[in-house]
């Protein structure tokens, strides 16, 4: 499992260099016309952002096991960072850049969790390849990301060259269509209010680890609302 998760790495980071994305989202968080693909930067604004209330979640994790975001948020201000998948080689790259930064996030009053569509199985396999020490959760047919209103989907031209080097995005996710979350990452107090957001439609732009416990800390001090 691990070889091929390898595998389709380094070939997902072969077509990033020569593929211009053009993905779009199709879906946010404010109430968009289901038939209208919007441009990744008004994705960027439709999606939930600072002072929105996160919606409550529950996902299994790498071993199965049900996480629920309100006992999440009891352990610990939450940081959820949002990857496309154990394919994806800048996520797995910001993964082991987020382990390096983990005990300063848990110093500055953070609870870390990753998430992405890929079942228990492949979140697993990125836990061990990237020797992960926070929790990484699984959102069948991306229901969580639709609730934070950041899923698009690739566009056509691009997920056809993905199949024609091996790699079939929506068969890998197990979805009818080829959609994926943006690579973006939250930080929420435990009253459940975003606090900071990072919305990127560029999937190699990740907000920086410093940002993250910076938040953590102004929420830790009082200049951020608890």
């Amino acid at each position: 499992m691990i070889a091929k998760i390898f595998a389709l790495s380094l070939l997902a980071f072969a077509l990033c260099f020569n593929v211009r994305s053009q993905e779009t989202v199709t879906n946010g968080a404010k109430t968009l016309d289901k038939n209208k693909i919007v441009s990744a930067d008004d994705a960027a604004k439709n999606a939930l952002n600072v002072g929105a209330k996160m919606p409550s979640f529950s996902l299994k994790d790498s071993n199965g096991k049900t996480v629920n975001s309100d006992d999440l948020l009891k352990q610990g201000n939450l940081v959820v960072v949002f990857y496309r998948g154990s394919w994806c080689p800048f996520c797995n790259l910001y993964l082991r850049n987020l382990q390096k930064n983990l005990a300063q996030i848990k110093a500055a009053g953070g609870n870390l969790v990753a998430v992405s569509v890929e079942n228990p199985d492949n979140s697993l396999s990125v836990a061990k390849k990237n020797e992960l020490g926070f929790t990484v959760l699984s959102d069948p047919n991306l229901t969580v990301a639709r609730k934070f209103g950041i899923v698009y989907q690739m566009p056509s031209e691009t997920d056809e060259l993905y199949k024609s080097k091996g790699l079939d995005v929506a068969k890998h996710n197990e979805m009818e269509k080829a959609e994926l979350p943006l690579s973006a990452t939250y930080v929420i107090n435990r009253k459940g209010e975003i606090v900071y957001a990072f919305l990127e439609p560029d999937y190699k732009k990740r907000a920086a680890p410093e940002v993250i416990i910076e938040t953590l800390s102004k929420i830790k001090s009082g200049e951020v609302k608890k």
